[in-house]
């Protein structure tokens, strides 16, 4: 364990003493707090903590789909997390009161995870179409991938021996996910009635329903019809998939800063608060994290 890490771990203990003696918290406050606050400590670099950081971070979040109460409560404990840095000399004493979520963006609504599943599971893998669609479901959901890369995936890029996937995302910026043990298996179903195909020609991973390479509009319609079928209220799209993964990976407990690297935003290397996420790591918090790792 490095020293920064002890400190951390220090620091942490100090803050719940901080909040069960000098404020009073009951035991269930003290652990959100104390949740919110560790969340906190991955993303940020405490030796050079300032307003703009603290700033950023409530940014992130606010992509995130929290309700109000959450967000209102992760205010309140980064607050009281300065307030005690503040108090205790570790760090120099700044306002965040200005300091607010970003309320403008609209945000796709989330799915369940049984939601999920169900949506994965009305298709069996008795025909290629069932097969491909089953697996293209699972595949957004599991690797929190957008269309665009959904589509250009290749079987080159697959790895089902080691649990990767190589994706291709904005701007051609490439990224490693995890392949998780459903969809792997999933995968070696699809790509069985793949490889049956005489004279195929596309190295694309999923195929349109005349073996050709798969158009975005297809993986839209998929996902909207499969929500009506299936009597889902919300407005489905595959972005809510790609969306849900990650909100269901931060109430696993995963940290920001690794859902971010998993979901190949820019800001995970351009911004310097960031450090980056190893293979090993990702793999780790993935499957701690996802439901169908």
């Amino acid at each position: 364990m490095t020293q920064q890490k002890l400190e951390i771990k220090e620091l942490l203990t100090s803050f719940q003493d901080y909040l069960t003696y000098e404020k009073g918290l009951s035991q269930n406050t003290i652990d959100a707090y104390k949740s919110d606050v560790i969340k906190f400590t991955q993303y940020a670099d405490l030796n050079n903590l300032n307003k703009n950081v603290v700033s950023r971070y409530f940014f992130e979040l606010s992509e995130f789909n929290y309700s109000n109460t959450s967000k209102q409560r992760m205010y309140s404990s980064i607050k009281q997390f300065l307030i005690f840095l503040s108090n205790s000399g570790f760090t120099d004493n700044f306002e965040i009161e200005n300091i607010k979520f970003k309320s403008e963006l609209k945000l796709p609504e989330v799915i369940s995870i049984t939601q999920i599943d169900s949506m994965i599971d009305y298709f069996d893998h008795n025909s290629f179409l069932n097969s491909r669609n089953r697996t293209i479901i699972d595949f957004i959901y599991s690797t929190g991938s957008r269309v665009s890369e959904v589509i250009n995936v290749n079987v080159s890029d697959i790895d089902t021996k080691e649990s990767f996937v190589r994706l291709e995302g904005k701007g051609s910026k490439q990224r490693i996910v995890p392949l998780g043990s459903l969809l792997i298996n999933n995968l070696n179903e699809y790509i069985k009635f793949r490889d049956s195909i005489e004279n195929l020609k596309s190295s694309k991973l999923f195929l349109s329903k005349s073996y050709n390479n798969l158009d975005r509009t297809a993986v839209f319609r998929l996902i909207k019809s499969t929500g009506k079928k299936l009597g889902l209220s919300v407005n489905l799209h595959p972005h809510t998939l790609r969306h849900s993964a990650a909100t269901h990976m931060l109430e696993g407990g995963c940290d920001l800063r690794t859902v971010q690297e998993f979901l190949g935003h820019s800001s995970v290397s351009t911004t310097q608060i960031y450090t980056k996420v190893t293979k090993e790591f990702l793999e780790e918090a993935f499957t701690e994290s996802h439901p169908r790792s």
